[in-house]
């Protein structure tokens, strides 16, 4: 049993020498396998194996590697983040998140963890006894997960031209672990310009307008996100002009709408200021409305942007409705409005919007 190999991770080349190296400096011996200098479209990254009975010792020095460790959010990585889980709906996020990469001019990572088997010992005075199921278990899960992520592959690159796809020269990580702390722990260490990830993961709850792996993310972790939803069209960011914010006219707001306008100012679009008044006040929401949009006006002069006001008691569905009636490509939210932000994930609000079916949300921080 002691020769029987496993696959602890598969990372892009240059990520794989350091763990290469950081095992060996703990006496671990392991080998690269799959590896491809050409870097041909088809690459699904590289596999650092090791033996079985060093499984315990080198999962830890991976998560030290991809994570579990303090970093600067405010020095961000020339990256954009996918995390994928093979479903149509991370399909979607990673053809989009494409796209943002390319424009951004910054590289994509698709990032896929895979449940690992937990690895129980007995100890028999000096001898500790292995539970072979669990490898076995193991292997099984690797195989299915490799498959998997090539089929994936395939259906992606199917739909992205062969030379752009080449160009962009993406990488690749598949670990074994749990979704929401790998990509939290991931971000943590290395700060991506944006993570672009499936509103849902192919585990979602009908009827839930997002997912847990994504509501996780969202929320503790002060890197934008966007979620994608499935039915949102193939060139969707060519077709990117408009985005809504929604504003209670706290003070927050404006430190919320100063981020977003730099946020999105290398796609060139239009950044509509919305306030939703629900009864009374209407002329005081009216002038404050208008004091907004004269203080923007005065310090984003080259930006494109406009301040409405709408009147519905209920909140999320005027939002609705507003990105309905003019055709908004993006909803974004500020994890400070945590209040707004639960109430579109609530599953009775959720089933009664439409936004969430080819609306992305951009959620970030402020």
């Amino acid at each position: 049993m002691d020769d029987k190999l496993i696959t602890l991770a598969s990372l892009p080349y240059s990520k794989a020498e350091i763990l290469r190296s950081l095992l060996e400096l703990e006496g671990i011996d392991c080998f690269l396998e799959n590896v491809d200098f050409l870097q041909d479209a088809m690459d699904t990254g590289v596999r650092i194996r090791i033996a079985e009975k060093d499984a315990r010792l080198a999962f830890p020095i991976l998560e030290k590697m991809l994570g579990k460790e303090i970093s600067d959010h405010s020095k961000r990585e020339n990256y954009v983040l996918v995390p994928i889980d093979f479903s149509t709906y991370s399909l979607k996020a990673a053809l989009v998140g494409f796209d943002i990469a390319e424009k951004l001019e910054s590289k994509m990572v698709m990032y896929h963890s895979t449940p690992r088997p937990e690895f129980l010992t007995i100890p028999y005075s000096d001898v500790i006894v292995y539970d072979s199921a669990l490898f076995l278990n193991y292997e099984m899960t690797e195989k299915a997960t490799s498959k998997k992520f090539e089929e994936f592959l395939n259906k992606l690159t199917s739909m992205i031209d062969y030379h752009r796809w080449k160009k962009a020269k993406p990488e690749y990580i598949v670990k074994i672990g749990e979704a929401d702390d790998d990509i939290l722990s991931y971000i943590q260490i290395h700060p991506p310009k944006m993570v672009v990830m499936g509103i849902r993961g192919g585990d979602a709850r009908v009827g839930d307008l997002m997912g847990s792996t994504t509501a996780g993310v969202i929320f503790n972790t002060k890197v934008p996100v966007l979620a994608i939803p499935e039915n949102t069209p193939d060139n969707w960011l060519n077709n990117f002009k408009t985005v809504v914010y929604a504003t209670n006219f706290e003070a927050q707001d404006f430190i919320a709408m100063d981020k977003l306008i730099k946020l999105v100012k290398p796609f060139d679009c239009k950044v509509i200021c919305l306030h939703v008044n629900r009864g009374d006040n209407g002329e005081l929401d009216e002038a404050m409305l208008e004091g907004m949009r004269e203080a923007l006006s005065e310090k984003y002069p080259y930006a494109a942007f406009d301040c409405r006001l709408v009147r519905n008691r209920n909140l999320p569905e005027a939002i609705d409705n507003f990105i309905q009636d003019n055709r908004i490509d993006v909803l974004a939210l500020t994890t400070h409005r945590r209040n707004l932000l639960t109430r579109f994930f609530n599953p009775s609000i959720s089933r009664k919007l439409v936004l969430h079916t080819q609306t992305p949300i951009l959620v970030f921080h402020a």
